[in-house]
């Protein structure tokens, strides 16, 4: 039997104020403001698409066309997060065509955003802070700097969890329970790294279910009754890592780093997750001197400390390709929430009834900024962004008919797989490892580069456009580049305004787990295919052109 809380997850104190409302005409902005979003989105998706995106969009379409879980049907994969990745193999079980389905992939995200933004405005109405507010943040960061990942789906997931939970904190009984329990459990499952974040809550939810077990005795049980939601729904994901993979491993993503450049604070965390983090804080000060309500202490808090759990184990463990803004989905909806809530706070007056001159006063300034902003930022990641020249159409034709008219079909490459693979026929091999297994990276560190080009009949080799200058030297020339490929240079003929270049002539490649040296390929400029100016360089691998050696190697410089 349903158990009714007293109060509701919400200040007693904090009553209503002039600054969650929401006037009609704004709420026609944001409308309108989402749906031009959502036009260049749908329209063009690729220039809003990271290279990253494309790997979900070749495994599901492998996936739905019957070849199993790999990106290049040469070997398999779980480098992926599962909820997204399914997602997508449905889509292509109907819409099997690539550009098709990349549109229709489009849609589908745009539809997650939107959720997103309505479930928030839910929440916020429940908490009297203004929507409007949490939209300025979230519009242009789903739509501009999610780029077409998983954080779509994770971040629906992670916004329905917190409005579940409301709504279990508020009215504790079995549908409240389950549906909180659920939504965390599918968040995790979204993006695995959720994890901090969801454990943070329910172990917040877990300590307010215990301390008010007189007003709602049935909270405790509730919430310890969602245990077997995890152990079904983790359990499987992890069954089906051991049975088709072979590991424990929950994904083969290998972006681990043993390199102390990587960890230092803020190397591997770009500006936006630093404003973020942030705004959570300022935001959380504000709060609890405001309204240091149950809401705060067990949503708020434990979700902020999942977020420095998070910000820990980026920066202590993982490598500077974290910069991608994708990794800080959780960030920004609380930093949306939370500034949301402060502004909320700090200008409602004490007395609920009759709410603060400065409120009033300030309401106006606030829309205005947020609309002023919310049109500067939509002319930044909406229309110019959406102009941008991609791959897909700049160079990736002319590349699929040099490569057909050479008779390369299989390549390793060294970067920007995704929508290589997506847009050719190529069997791509990323050599950093994140779209292969555990035993490929084992493989390269115990039998060696050559042998794997031989048993699998490797033609190409893809690597930095060449010739380059010295942004280039400094990035690829004896220094570990993503943590797989290091470069051999010699000087190569001046550019048109006389600056020196360099040219690539060998590559000595290196497996990530265990991290070792696994032999070298020799790149001789006239083995040259094809390159495409800041694209991609592809060799043809000649025969004899790779070999093991692991003993004689230069010392590796730290990574730039």
């Amino acid at each position: 039997m349903a158990t009714r809380v007293s109060s509701p997850p919400s200040s007693p104190r904090s009553g209503a104020t002039p600054l969650a409302a929401f006037p009609p005409w704004l709420l026609a902005f944001f409308a309108a403001l989402t749906a031009a979003y959502a036009f260049l989105f749908i329209r063009n998706p690729s220039p809003f698409f990271a290279d990253d995106s494309f790997f979900y969009l070749e495994v599901g379409r492998n996936f739905a066309l019957g070849y199993g879980s790999t990106f290049n049907r040469l070997m398999p994969t779980n480098g992926y997060h599962p909820v997204w990745m399914l997602l997508c193999a449905l889509v292509y079980k109907f819409v099997p065509g690539r550009v098709a389905g990349l549109h229709v992939i489009a849609a589908l995200i745009v539809a997650l955003n939107i959720a997103v933004l309505a479930m928030t405005a839910r929440l916020l109405a429940r908490l009297q802070a203004p929507a409007w507010l949490a939209w300025t943040i979230l519009i242009p960061f789903l739509f501009g700097l999610q780029l077409g990942t998983e954080s779509s789906i994770s971040a629906t997931m992670l916004a329905a969890t917190m409005l579940a939970l409301w709504h279990f904190m508020d009215r504790p009984d079995w549908r409240t329970a389950l549906a909180f329990n659920l939504f965390a459990a599918f968040a995790v499952l979204s993006r695995l790294d959720s994890i901090f974040v969801i454990a943070c809550l329910w172990i917040g939810v877990l300590v307010w279910a215990a301390r008010d077990r007189e007003r709602q005795p049935a909270a405790l049980r509730l919430h310890l009754a969602g245990i077997p939601v995890y152990a079904v729904l983790w359990g499987a994901y992890i069954a089906s890592n051991l049975y088709w993979f072979g590991i424990f491993m929950p994904i083969s993503g290998l972006l681990k780093s043993n390199n102390g450049h990587d960890h230092r604070f803020g190397h591997n965390l770009p500006h936006t997750a630093l404003l973020a983090l942030a705004i959570c804080a300022v935001s959380l000060l504000v709060l609890w001197r405001k309204r240091g309500n149950r809401w705060f202490w067990f949503a708020e808090l434990p979700f902020f400390l999942g977020v420095l759990l998070h910000a820990g184990y980026i920066t202590l463990r993982m490598t500077s390709e974290t910069r991608w803004t994708w990794y800080y989905t959780s960030w920004a909806l609380l930093a949306a929430l939370t500034g949301a809530r402060a502004l909320a706070a700090f200008f409602a007056a004490p007395d609920a009834a009759a709410p603060g001159e400065t409120a009033r006063l300030l309401r106006p300034a606030a829309i205005a900024c947020a609309v002023l902003l919310s049109v500067l930022l939509f002319w930044r990641m909406g229309l110019r962004h959406s102009r941008q020249r991609t791959a897909q159409f700049a160079t990736i034709p002319a590349m699929r008919t040099a490569l057909a008219q050479a008779g390369v079909d299989r390549v390793l490459a060294y970067d920007q797989p995704g929508a290589m693979a997506y847009f050719t026929r190529l069997a791509v091999v990323p050599l950093d490892g994140l779209m292969a297994d555990r035993a490929f990276q084992q493989e390269l560190s115990t039998r060696g580069i050559g042998e794997f080009i031989a048993r699998d009949r490797m033609q190409g080799f893809v690597g930095p456009p060449v010739p380059f200058g010295q942004w280039g030297y400094d990035t690829y020339c004896g220094h570990l580049f993503l943590e797989s490929t290091q470069y051999f240079c010699e000087p190569w003929q001046p550019d048109a305004s006389g600056q020196p270049q360099w040219m690539i002539t060998g590559v000595e490649v290196y497996s990530r787990l265990p991290p070792a040296p696994a032999g070298r390929i020799a790149l001789p400029p006239a083995s040259i295919v094809w390159t495409g100016k800041d694209y991609v360089t592809v060799w043809r691998i000649a025969p004899g052109a790779a070999r093991a050696d692991f003993g004689n190697r230069t010392p590796v410089a730290e990574s730039k």
